[in-house]
């Protein structure tokens, strides 16, 4: 009776989990979306660029994120801005990634020098071809909290998308970037 028992429960174990695991690896499309936001903080949306791509392949997917036009002084006194480049994957483990409906929900989780954040971001497409794919976007919401250490509060930012697929956009100072120093 004992090894009847047993067996039924891991049978009923494995039929519980199998439905699950499969669906969570196939229920998210291949993909590859890009958008670029702008933040928006107490009321008023900052000059500086982001673009987000967010890319999956065989339920594994990875955010990276390239921040332009945050102009600061320069120690010459020019006004200029380094290109900051974020990076997470669902393999290591700071990004989680799931799909509702048409949506993919994204949150990534980290911590830098000024604190603890986390990021949700919603990627809402259009699937195209027969295989599935996704490369379309045609919505996006998103943003992030942060528990600033320096300020000694929580600020939260929401991200607002460039309205068009593709727009040329002027930056406002110079691009720093990092070669070898030569003494």
């Amino acid at each position: 009776m004992k090894k009847e028992s047993l067996h039924f429960h891991l049978l009923l174990a494995l039929l519980i989990l199998t439905p699950a695991i499969a669906s969570s690896a196939d229920s998210i499309p291949n993909a590859y979306l890009r958008v670029t936001v702008q933040q928006k903080e107490e009321g008023k949306i900052n000059k500086g660029f982001h673009i987000l791509e967010l890319s999956c392949w065989d339920g594994n997917c990875s955010l990276s994120s390239v921040s332009l036009n945050q102009c600061m002084e320069s120690g010459s006194g020019e006004k200029v801005f380094y290109p900051k480049v974020q990076y997470s994957t669902t393999w290591m483990g700071n990004l989680k990634v799931k799909n509702e409906g048409n949506s993919l929900v994204v949150q990534e989780t980290g911590s830098d020098i000024g604190g603890d954040y986390v990021v949700n971001l919603r990627f809402d497409y259009k699937p195209v071809g027969k295989d599935k794919s996704v490369n379309r976007l045609i919505g996006f919401s998103g943003g992030y909290v942060k528990n600033s250490l320096i300020l000694k509060k929580v600020l939260t930012t929401d991200y607002v998308p460039l309205p068009k697929a593709n727009q040329v956009m002027k930056l406002d100072c110079s691009v720093l970037l990092p070669g070898i120093d030569k003494e």
